[in-house]
């Protein structure tokens, strides 16, 4: 069920952006440093942000699988657990 909710959310995502950059014809020119590059539309750039985003993300979540909302969720679950335990008087 997960997988198909991650699914149909990418399917989405990309629509968007297709959408986006479909909209967004104008040509425009990227400056970063001393580069420049050539006139590209800015629906390409825009498209293009939002996939080194999602790129970047994703090698983050491989790299480090620790760092996961889940996991750390469960990790404090658990702890709170334990401290409720502590707390209860003895019979």
């Amino acid at each position: 069920m997960f997988l198909l909710f991650n699914l149909l959310l990418t399917l989405l995502l990309a629509l968007g952006v297709a959408v986006l950059a479909g909209q967004n014809p104008t040509l425009r020119t990227v400056q970063f440093l001393l580069w420049r590059s050539v006139e590209l539309p800015l629906g390409l750039l825009i498209a293009v942000a939002i996939g080194l985003g999602l790129l970047t993300a994703g090698l983050g979540s491989l790299l480090w699988p620790g760092r996961s909302f889940s996991l750390t969720a469960r990790q404090l679950q658990e702890r709170l657990q334990q401290l409720e335990r502590q707390d209860q008087p003895l019979p």
